[in-house]
């Protein structure tokens, strides 16, 4: 079973990279995305995800379309009509989802089982809305929609009868048009997602019957936060957004925490994507920053003369353990059933001695990949500020860069997630910090490859976009993954043009 989803984005560099992973995960194949002038950056993240996914992205200003109408309608038709006429023969079912709707499956895991249950009589499923409100969040969150905006309004709202459409191309009535939500059918029937017949309001595309959520639904973000209300104000030309169309005392009133359970999986599928882009921008800086010298690895034997390294734990020295990507905090009784415990540390670099870039190794003495919630960055060494607590002979990490502008500090509640996201350090937000020489074995931390390369650069105070060039060269996926720490070492000028050749990935990394 071939699947699509058929979208228009404008603006959506924050959240569009979630928004493709989380319907990977459900089974979509293809994406076919039409770009509505986007000048936030959009186009670049979708062009990464490219590597990883099957996206067909048109712009709409330079795309075969009549677009004298200009309003917004119109043009939704011209967009939806073309890409279904392109792809009949294609794809056995299409969706045609905004990207805030976010398609949720309440009995089975992926999209083809779902529609499996479908029989071949029905053309079109009828996914009503449920529409999330804004968690009393002023700003936007590092987190994806369906972790951050966890509550949504009843079922008696009368927003949620909206509905939008999973389509059998080869049953659509290609001579006909209606709305974004409703598609004619030649042939079929529309159904909800438990296949029952649908009573139409006086509008089609809004049933007459309460929504039905029990086999499928779309959680709908169309406010989000507060910032992102009036951004998305700002983007929607066709019509004038006032403050009471943002509903802030509605949407709220019912909490599911269900979907963070996904969390972890879609920013795992997310972070490749991110990896590709960053690789692809220092291509592109070496092009115009070639290296000018030459650096020679240092002997794997010998100790490192430019930073240091600790062991970090949450307060009283608690355990670690890593589950679907996340660190969190636990026992030693579940870790040693589990085997999946790691250790968490901080590099400091003797030359920037306020920065703190963490890490973390496995049970074998590997580096592996991690989530810290709320932290928004999915690659290399995220950076924290380093914070001495003397009268509790411990330390505080407070954010420095990715998406956040607060400066939050990181927090291990016991048996949580370790969370970016406490505005001032007082319990859970202290760590210790343990000296290690060595690694766990014994051996020099030269023996990594990534840090070697790392001491290679760092033995001279300053970094710059040339050296950054040369490591490209040797290693440009492990370049990537000290990109954070690089950076830290460049000069002002120089991390400014750096941030610039990374423009909408350097908040995932930096």
């Amino acid at each position: 079973m071939k699947l699509a989803l058929v979208g228009i984005i404008k603006n959506e560099a924050h959240d569009i990279l979630y928004w493709l992973g989380w319907h990977a995960r459900l089974g979509i194949n293809s994406f076919i995305l039409f770009d509505d002038d986007s000048d936030d950056g959009t186009r670049a993240l979708i062009r990464a995800a490219c590597v990883h996914w099957d996206i067909r992205l048109f712009h709409i200003r330079e795309h075969s379309l009549n677009l004298a109408e200009q309003s917004h309608l119109k043009r939704q038709q011209q967009v939806y009509c073309d890409a279904l006429n392109a792809i009949k023969g294609q794809f056995d079912w299409v969706g045609l989802f905004d990207t805030d709707e976010y398609l949720t499956l309440c009995e089975h895991k992926t999209l083809p089982d779902f529609l499996a249950t479908m029989g071949t009589d029905v053309g079109a499923v009828a996914l009503h809305w449920r529409v999330y409100g804004h968690n009393n969040r002023i700003t936007t969150p590092n987190t994806p929609p369906f972790h951050s905006f966890t509550r949504h309004s009843t079922i008696q709202e009368d927003i949620n009868r909206h509905i939008k459409t999973l389509l059998r191309p080869s049953y659509w009535d290609h001579e006909q048009w209606v709305n974004v939500h409703y598609f004619p059918l030649q042939k079929g029937r529309y159904v909800t997602a438990t296949g029952h017949p649908i009573t139409w309001s006086d509008s089609l595309g809004i049933t007459a019957e309460q929504p039905e959520w029990s086999g499928a639904f779309l959680m709908h973000f169309q406010n989000r936060s507060v910032e992102q209300f009036v951004e998305r104000a700002r983007n929607r030309k066709d019509i004038q957004l006032t403050l009471a169309d943002a509903d802030f005392s509605q949407w709220n009133e019912v909490e599911d925490l269900t979907p963070r359970h996904a969390t972890a999986d879609v920013l795992g599928r997310v972070r490749p994507v991110i990896t590709s882009g960053v690789v692809n921008a220092l291509m592109q800086l070496q092009h115009q920053y070639p290296p000018h010298a030459k650096h020679t690895p240092p002997p794997a034997t010998q100790s490192s003369s430019t930073f240091n390294i600790f062991a970090l734990f949450p307060k009283e020295e608690r355990l670690l353990g890593l589950k679907e990507g996340l660190i969190y905090d636990t026992d030693a009784a579940e870790l040693n059933s589990h085997n999946n415990n790691v250790t968490l540390f901080l590099l400091q670099s003797r030359h920037v001695p306020t920065a703190a870039f963490l890490f973390a190794l496995d049970q074998t003495y590997k580096i592996v990949d991690f989530i810290l919630l709320d932290d928004g960055r999915l690659g290399g060494l995220p950076r924290y500020d380093l914070l001495p607590i003397v009268e509790q002979t411990a330390i505080a990490l407070r954010q420095r860069g990715g998406f956040s502008r607060q400066g939050y500090f990181l927090s291990a509640p016991p048996k949580e997630p370790l969370t970016t996201n406490r505005p001032k350090a007082d319990m859970w937000e202290y760590f210790t910090a343990l000296p290690q020489l060595t690694l766990p074995t014994e051996d020099s931390w030269l023996t990594l490859p990534a840090f070697n390369l790392a001491e290679m650069l760092l033995r001279t105070p300053t970094i710059t976009l040339e050296d950054i060039s040369f490591l490209t060269q040797v290693d440009r996926h492990m370049t990537a993954w000290l990109l954070p720490l690089l950076a830290a070492h460049l000069e002002d000028s120089q991390a400014r043009i750096l941030h610039s050749y990374l423009g909408p990935f350097a908040p995932f990394i930096l």
